[in-house]
């Protein structure tokens, strides 16, 4: 598993999947995964990679969307 591949997976879901997400998961998930597989390509992280850390793009971030605890919540 790419440590960089990782670590930006780890820092883009913190930055890029909000609450707002929330409200459509899996439209969400979608449009997601397609942004962060550009986004790791503009950084220099190729797909393959990052399929390596997470093996579904999709699926981890609907991952993080189930464990997401909207702003204003106590966890």
């Amino acid at each position: 598993m790419s440590k960089r591949a990782e670590d930006f997976m780890d820092k883009w879901l913190d930055a890029k999947v909000t609450d707002r997400h929330l409200k459509a998961p899996e439209k969400s998930a979608r449009i997601l995964a397609k942004k962060c597989a550009t986004d790791a390509k503009k950084a220099g992280v190729p797909l393959e990679e990052l399929e390596e850390a997470v093996v579904d793009l999709e699926q981890a971030i609907t991952d993080e969307l189930t464990v997401a605890v909207p702003k204003g919540s106590t966890a």
